[in-house]
Protein backbone atom coordinates (compact mmCIF):
# COMPACT_ATOMS: atom_id res chain seq x y z
CA UNK A 1 0.00 0.00 0.00
CA UNK A 2 1.38 3.40 -0.96
CA UNK A 3 2.08 5.76 1.96
CA UNK A 4 0.20 8.64 0.35
CA UNK A 5 -3.22 9.36 -1.10
CA UNK A 6 -3.77 9.44 -4.81
CA UNK A 7 -5.25 12.67 -6.20
CA UNK A 8 -8.63 10.97 -6.75
CA UNK A 9 -8.68 9.64 -3.18
CA UNK A 10 -7.69 13.05 -1.82
CA UNK A 11 -10.48 14.73 -3.76
CA UNK A 12 -13.03 12.28 -2.36
CA UNK A 13 -11.64 12.78 1.15
CA UNK A 14 -11.96 16.57 0.89
CA UNK A 15 -15.47 16.22 -0.56
CA UNK A 16 -16.70 14.11 2.35
CA UNK A 17 -15.10 16.44 4.92
CA UNK A 18 -16.86 19.43 3.35
CA UNK A 19 -20.12 17.50 3.15
CA UNK A 20 -19.86 16.59 6.84
CA UNK A 21 -19.22 20.22 7.81
CA UNK A 22 -22.16 21.42 5.68
CA UNK A 23 -24.56 18.87 7.11
CA UNK A 24 -23.44 19.60 10.66
CA UNK A 25 -24.00 23.31 10.13
CA UNK A 26 -27.33 22.97 8.32
CA UNK A 27 -28.73 20.63 10.97
CA UNK A 28 -27.71 22.98 13.72
CA UNK A 29 -30.39 25.44 14.67
CA UNK A 30 -29.07 28.93 15.38
CA UNK A 31 -28.71 28.83 19.12
CA UNK A 32 -32.19 27.67 20.18
CA UNK A 33 -32.99 31.26 21.08
CA UNK A 34 -29.56 32.26 22.37
CA UNK A 35 -26.38 33.34 20.60
CA UNK A 36 -23.04 32.53 22.22
CA UNK A 37 -22.60 36.19 23.07
CA UNK A 38 -25.86 36.21 25.02
CA UNK A 39 -25.67 32.96 26.98
CA UNK A 40 -24.82 34.86 30.16
CA UNK A 41 -28.22 36.62 29.98
CA UNK A 42 -30.22 34.53 32.44
CA UNK A 43 -33.57 36.31 32.18
CA UNK A 44 -35.71 34.33 29.75
CA UNK A 45 -39.32 34.16 28.61
CA UNK A 46 -41.18 32.17 25.97
CA UNK A 47 -43.51 33.13 23.15
CA UNK A 48 -47.05 31.77 23.43
CA UNK A 49 -48.33 32.56 19.91
CA UNK A 50 -46.72 32.80 16.48
CA UNK A 51 -48.05 34.07 13.18
CA UNK A 52 -48.26 32.13 9.98
CA UNK A 53 -44.99 32.46 8.04
CA UNK A 54 -44.51 34.97 5.23
CA UNK A 55 -45.12 33.66 1.69
CA UNK A 56 -41.40 33.92 0.89
CA UNK A 57 -38.79 31.15 0.80
CA UNK A 58 -37.51 29.68 4.06
CA UNK A 59 -34.01 31.07 3.45
CA UNK A 60 -35.25 34.56 2.53
CA UNK A 61 -34.89 37.46 4.95
CA UNK A 62 -38.50 38.59 4.63
CA UNK A 63 -40.49 39.54 7.76
CA UNK A 64 -39.24 42.63 9.57
CA UNK A 65 -41.40 44.98 11.64
CA UNK A 66 -44.81 44.63 13.36
CA UNK A 67 -47.41 47.16 14.51
CA UNK A 68 -50.26 46.43 16.93
CA UNK A 69 -53.73 47.82 16.21
CA UNK A 70 -56.13 47.62 19.16
CA UNK A 71 -59.75 47.45 18.04
CA UNK A 72 -61.67 50.48 19.40
CA UNK A 73 -64.73 48.48 20.49
CA UNK A 74 -63.81 44.79 20.78
CA UNK A 75 -60.23 44.04 21.86
CA UNK A 76 -60.55 40.42 20.73
CA UNK A 77 -60.70 41.78 17.17
CA UNK A 78 -57.34 43.54 17.55
CA UNK A 79 -54.85 42.98 14.73
CA UNK A 80 -51.10 42.59 14.26
CA UNK A 81 -49.72 44.15 11.07
CA UNK A 82 -46.37 42.85 9.83
CA UNK A 83 -44.07 43.97 7.03
CA UNK A 84 -42.68 41.63 4.40
CA UNK A 85 -39.65 43.41 2.97
CA UNK A 86 -39.73 41.08 0.00
CA UNK A 87 -43.34 41.66 -0.96
CA UNK A 88 -45.84 43.64 1.12
CA UNK A 89 -47.89 43.74 4.31
CA UNK A 90 -49.76 41.01 6.18
CA UNK A 91 -52.35 41.27 8.94
CA UNK A 92 -52.89 38.65 11.66
CA UNK A 93 -55.38 38.06 14.45
CA UNK A 94 -54.44 37.41 18.09
CA UNK A 95 -54.09 33.68 17.40
CA UNK A 96 -51.49 34.33 14.67
CA UNK A 97 -53.83 33.48 11.80
CA UNK A 98 -53.20 35.53 8.66
CA UNK A 99 -56.22 37.64 7.79
CA UNK A 100 -54.97 39.47 4.70
CA UNK A 101 -51.88 39.89 2.56
CA UNK A 102 -51.22 42.98 0.45
CA UNK A 103 -48.55 42.86 -2.26
CA UNK A 104 -47.85 46.59 -1.96
CA UNK A 105 -44.07 46.56 -2.46
CA UNK A 106 -41.03 45.78 -0.34
CA UNK A 107 -42.25 47.17 2.99
CA UNK A 108 -39.52 47.52 5.61
CA UNK A 109 -40.92 49.20 8.75
CA UNK A 110 -44.42 50.23 9.80
CA UNK A 111 -46.15 52.19 12.56
CA UNK A 112 -49.66 53.50 13.28
CA UNK A 113 -51.62 56.21 15.05
CA UNK A 114 -55.29 56.57 15.97
CA UNK A 115 -57.78 59.35 15.27
CA UNK A 116 -56.51 61.15 12.17
CA UNK A 117 -59.19 63.65 11.08
CA UNK A 118 -60.47 62.97 7.56
CA UNK A 119 -63.76 63.56 5.72
CA UNK A 120 -65.58 64.82 8.80
CA UNK A 121 -64.58 61.79 10.85
CA UNK A 122 -61.42 60.07 12.01
CA UNK A 123 -59.38 57.13 10.74
CA UNK A 124 -56.65 54.97 12.21
CA UNK A 125 -53.66 55.34 9.93
CA UNK A 126 -50.70 53.05 9.17
CA UNK A 127 -47.46 54.26 7.58
CA UNK A 128 -44.84 51.98 6.02
CA UNK A 129 -41.46 52.54 4.39
CA UNK A 130 -41.73 51.29 0.80
CA UNK A 131 -38.33 50.27 -0.56
CA UNK A 132 -39.79 49.45 -3.98
CA UNK A 133 -41.00 53.03 -4.50
CA UNK A 134 -38.38 54.77 -2.29
CA UNK A 135 -41.34 56.30 -0.49
CA UNK A 136 -43.74 56.25 2.45
CA UNK A 137 -47.06 54.43 1.94
CA UNK A 138 -50.17 55.31 4.00
CA UNK A 139 -53.16 53.08 4.76
CA UNK A 140 -56.46 53.34 6.62
CA UNK A 141 -56.97 50.41 9.02
CA UNK A 142 -60.44 48.88 8.91
CA UNK A 143 -62.26 45.85 10.31
CA UNK A 144 -60.71 42.39 10.09
CA UNK A 145 -57.23 43.75 9.37
CA UNK A 146 -58.20 45.51 6.18
CA UNK A 147 -55.82 48.14 4.78
CA UNK A 148 -56.97 50.78 2.30
CA UNK A 149 -54.44 53.07 0.63
CA UNK A 150 -55.07 56.72 1.61
CA UNK A 151 -52.12 58.77 0.35
CA UNK A 152 -53.17 61.14 -2.42
CA UNK A 153 -49.84 60.80 -4.22
CA UNK A 154 -46.56 58.94 -3.73
CA UNK A 155 -44.67 60.41 -0.76
CA UNK A 156 -41.31 60.27 -2.48
CA UNK A 157 -38.26 60.40 -0.23
CA UNK A 158 -35.55 62.93 -1.05
CA UNK A 159 -32.82 60.86 0.61
CA UNK A 160 -29.84 59.66 -1.41
CA UNK A 161 -29.88 56.27 0.32
CA UNK A 162 -32.55 53.58 0.38
CA UNK A 163 -35.50 54.19 2.74
CA UNK A 164 -35.31 51.94 5.76
CA UNK A 165 -36.67 52.60 9.26
CA UNK A 166 -39.93 54.41 10.03
CA UNK A 167 -42.11 55.59 12.91
CA UNK A 168 -45.09 57.90 13.45
CA UNK A 169 -45.59 60.77 15.89
CA UNK A 170 -48.53 62.90 17.04
CA UNK A 171 -47.55 66.15 18.74
CA UNK A 172 -49.16 66.93 22.11
CA UNK A 173 -48.43 70.59 21.45
CA UNK A 174 -50.25 70.94 18.15
CA UNK A 175 -52.14 67.67 17.58
CA UNK A 176 -50.45 67.30 14.20
CA UNK A 177 -49.41 63.91 12.81
CA UNK A 178 -45.95 63.14 11.45
CA UNK A 179 -43.99 60.32 9.86
CA UNK A 180 -40.25 59.88 10.36
CA UNK A 181 -38.33 57.78 7.83
CA UNK A 182 -34.62 57.07 7.74
CA UNK A 183 -32.22 55.65 5.16
CA UNK A 184 -29.19 53.40 5.06
CA UNK A 185 -27.01 56.46 4.45
CA UNK A 186 -27.93 57.84 7.89
CA UNK A 187 -30.39 60.46 6.68
CA UNK A 188 -33.66 61.13 8.55
CA UNK A 189 -36.74 62.89 7.12
CA UNK A 190 -39.83 64.16 8.97
CA UNK A 191 -43.12 64.56 7.07
CA UNK A 192 -46.22 66.34 8.31
CA UNK A 193 -49.47 64.58 7.37
CA UNK A 194 -52.62 66.55 6.53
CA UNK A 195 -56.08 65.95 5.09
CA UNK A 196 -56.21 66.59 1.34
CA UNK A 197 -59.81 66.21 0.14
CA UNK A 198 -60.66 62.58 0.85
CA UNK A 199 -57.02 61.44 1.01
CA UNK A 200 -53.91 62.17 3.10
CA UNK A 201 -51.18 64.49 1.93
CA UNK A 202 -47.65 64.95 3.25
CA UNK A 203 -44.96 67.60 3.22
CA UNK A 204 -41.32 67.43 4.24
CA UNK A 205 -40.73 69.64 7.29
CA UNK A 206 -37.31 68.56 8.58
CA UNK A 207 -34.18 66.62 7.66
CA UNK A 208 -31.04 65.67 9.61
CA UNK A 209 -28.40 62.95 9.56
CA UNK A 210 -26.73 60.39 11.80
CA UNK A 211 -23.13 59.27 11.44
CA UNK A 212 -23.84 55.72 10.25
CA UNK A 213 -26.78 53.50 9.30
CA UNK A 214 -29.89 53.69 11.52
CA UNK A 215 -33.12 51.68 11.36
CA UNK A 216 -35.28 51.27 14.44
CA UNK A 217 -37.16 54.39 15.54
CA UNK A 218 -39.94 55.17 17.97
CA UNK A 219 -41.54 58.49 18.93
CA UNK A 220 -43.03 59.16 22.35
CA UNK A 221 -46.14 61.30 21.81
CA UNK A 222 -46.46 62.22 25.49
CA UNK A 223 -42.90 63.39 26.11
CA UNK A 224 -42.08 64.60 22.59
CA UNK A 225 -38.96 62.42 22.35
CA UNK A 226 -37.78 60.62 19.23
CA UNK A 227 -35.48 57.60 19.69
CA UNK A 228 -33.32 56.35 16.82
CA UNK A 229 -31.17 53.22 16.86
CA UNK A 230 -27.85 53.70 15.07
CA UNK A 231 -27.22 50.04 14.32
CA UNK A 232 -23.49 49.87 15.10
CA UNK A 233 -23.37 52.63 17.72
CA UNK A 234 -26.40 52.74 20.06
CA UNK A 235 -29.56 54.74 20.71
CA UNK A 236 -30.00 58.50 20.27
CA UNK A 237 -32.75 60.71 21.71
CA UNK A 238 -33.98 63.73 19.73
CA UNK A 239 -36.71 66.34 20.01
CA UNK A 240 -39.56 65.01 17.84
CA UNK A 241 -41.03 68.44 17.03
CA UNK A 242 -40.36 69.68 13.48
CA UNK A 243 -38.44 72.68 14.81
CA UNK A 244 -36.32 70.48 17.10
CA UNK A 245 -32.55 70.23 16.95
CA UNK A 246 -30.86 67.74 14.65
CA UNK A 247 -28.37 67.07 17.43
CA UNK A 248 -29.34 64.15 19.64
CA UNK A 249 -28.41 62.94 23.12
CA UNK A 250 -26.73 59.53 23.25
CA UNK A 251 -28.32 57.09 25.72
CA UNK A 252 -25.80 55.71 28.18
CA UNK A 253 -25.32 51.92 28.20
CA UNK A 254 -26.99 51.55 24.78
CA UNK A 255 -23.74 50.60 23.00
CA UNK A 256 -21.45 47.56 23.10
CA UNK A 257 -19.71 49.17 26.09
CA UNK A 258 -22.63 47.51 27.85
CA UNK A 259 -21.60 43.79 27.86
CA UNK A 260 -25.24 42.77 27.46
CA UNK A 261 -25.56 44.48 24.07
CA UNK A 262 -24.31 43.08 20.79
CA UNK A 263 -24.80 44.98 17.52
CA UNK A 264 -26.94 45.51 15.59
CA UNK A 265 -29.30 47.70 17.59
CA UNK A 266 -32.55 47.13 15.70
CA UNK A 267 -36.21 47.64 16.65
CA UNK A 268 -37.37 50.15 19.29
CA UNK A 269 -40.69 50.42 21.12
CA UNK A 270 -42.14 52.07 24.25
CA UNK A 271 -44.30 50.60 27.02
CA UNK A 272 -45.90 53.47 28.98
CA UNK A 273 -47.05 52.99 32.57
CA UNK A 274 -48.36 56.57 32.83
CA UNK A 275 -47.83 59.83 30.94
CA UNK A 276 -44.11 59.95 31.77
CA UNK A 277 -42.89 56.64 33.17
CA UNK A 278 -42.48 53.25 31.55
CA UNK A 279 -39.95 51.37 29.48
CA UNK A 280 -37.99 51.75 26.25
CA UNK A 281 -37.29 48.34 24.69
CA UNK A 282 -34.69 47.65 22.00
CA UNK A 283 -33.67 44.57 20.02
CA UNK A 284 -30.02 43.63 20.58
CA UNK A 285 -29.79 41.55 17.42
CA UNK A 286 -26.24 40.24 17.83
CA UNK A 287 -26.99 38.25 20.99
CA UNK A 288 -30.67 37.51 20.35
CA UNK A 289 -31.78 39.55 23.34
CA UNK A 290 -33.96 42.54 24.23
CA UNK A 291 -32.72 45.53 26.22
CA UNK A 292 -34.98 47.41 28.63
CA UNK A 293 -34.35 51.03 29.62
CA UNK A 294 -36.39 53.43 31.71
CA UNK A 295 -38.65 55.63 29.61
CA UNK A 296 -38.23 58.58 31.94
CA UNK A 297 -35.24 60.79 32.72
CA UNK A 298 -31.92 59.73 31.21
CA UNK A 299 -33.27 56.31 30.15
CA UNK A 300 -31.40 54.27 32.76
CA UNK A 301 -30.49 50.73 31.68
CA UNK A 302 -32.55 48.09 33.53
CA UNK A 303 -31.67 44.71 32.02
CA UNK A 304 -31.91 42.21 29.16
CA UNK A 305 -34.00 39.15 28.44
CA UNK A 306 -34.13 36.46 25.78
CA UNK A 307 -36.99 34.49 24.20
CA UNK A 308 -36.28 30.75 24.37
CA UNK A 309 -38.06 27.72 23.00
CA UNK A 310 -41.28 26.64 24.68
CA UNK A 311 -44.32 25.13 23.01
CA UNK A 312 -43.12 27.05 19.94
CA UNK A 313 -39.59 27.82 18.86
CA UNK A 314 -37.35 30.51 20.34
CA UNK A 315 -36.52 33.81 18.68
CA UNK A 316 -33.29 34.83 16.97
CA UNK A 317 -31.99 37.94 15.22
CA UNK A 318 -35.00 40.17 15.77
CA UNK A 319 -35.35 43.19 13.50
CA UNK A 320 -38.55 45.03 14.40
CA UNK A 321 -40.78 44.83 17.45
CA UNK A 322 -43.83 46.56 18.92
CA UNK A 323 -45.65 46.57 22.24
CA UNK A 324 -49.08 47.51 23.59
CA UNK A 325 -49.94 48.09 27.24
CA UNK A 326 -53.62 47.29 26.63
CA UNK A 327 -54.72 44.02 28.30
CA UNK A 328 -55.67 41.55 25.57
CA UNK A 329 -56.94 37.95 25.75
CA UNK A 330 -53.97 35.87 26.93
CA UNK A 331 -51.89 38.99 27.53
CA UNK A 332 -53.11 40.56 30.81
CA UNK A 333 -50.43 43.27 31.03
CA UNK A 334 -50.10 43.81 27.30
CA UNK A 335 -48.46 42.14 24.33
CA UNK A 336 -44.93 42.28 22.89
CA UNK A 337 -44.66 41.27 19.22
CA UNK A 338 -41.23 40.53 17.73
CA UNK A 339 -39.83 39.47 14.37
CA UNK A 340 -38.20 36.01 14.35
CA UNK A 341 -35.20 35.74 12.04
CA UNK A 342 -35.04 31.91 12.23
CA UNK A 343 -38.46 30.27 12.39
CA UNK A 344 -38.65 26.53 13.06
CA UNK A 345 -41.35 23.91 13.39
CA UNK A 346 -39.46 21.28 15.37
CA UNK A 347 -36.27 20.86 13.35
CA UNK A 348 -37.91 21.95 10.12
CA UNK A 349 -36.95 25.44 9.01
CA UNK A 350 -39.79 27.64 7.75
CA UNK A 351 -40.03 31.17 6.39
CA UNK A 352 -39.84 34.02 8.89
CA UNK A 353 -42.73 35.12 11.08
CA UNK A 354 -43.67 37.08 14.21
CA UNK A 355 -43.93 35.86 17.80
CA UNK A 356 -46.26 37.12 20.58
CA UNK A 357 -44.99 37.39 24.18
CA UNK A 358 -46.94 38.31 27.31
CA UNK A 359 -45.40 41.43 28.86
CA UNK A 360 -46.43 40.04 32.25
CA UNK A 361 -43.65 37.43 31.89
CA UNK A 362 -41.04 40.12 31.21
CA UNK A 363 -42.26 42.04 34.27
CA UNK A 364 -41.66 38.92 36.37
CA UNK A 365 -38.17 38.03 35.14
CA UNK A 366 -36.86 41.61 35.33
CA UNK A 367 -38.75 42.48 38.55
CA UNK A 368 -40.28 45.55 36.96
CA UNK A 369 -42.69 47.75 38.88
Amino acid sequence: MKPYLRLKDLSLFVFFILLFVFLSYSCNRPGEGSAKAGKHISNTVIATVETQPTPQGKNTDSADDPAIWVHPESIIKSVIIGTDKKGGLATYDLTGKQLNYYATGDMNNCDLRYGFALNGGTIDILAASNRTMQSVSLFRIVENGGLDSVHNRIIQSEMSGEVYGLCMYQSKKTGLFYVFVNGKSGEVEQYELFADENKVGAKLVRSFKLGTQPEGMVADDETGNLYIGEEAAGIWKFDAEPNGSGKGVFIKNSSEENPNIKYDIEGLTIYPTDSVNGYLIASSQGNYSYVVFERQGENKYIGNFRILEGTIDGVEETDGLDISNVPLPGFPKGILVVHDGFNYDGKKKKSQNFKYISWEEVVKVLNLN
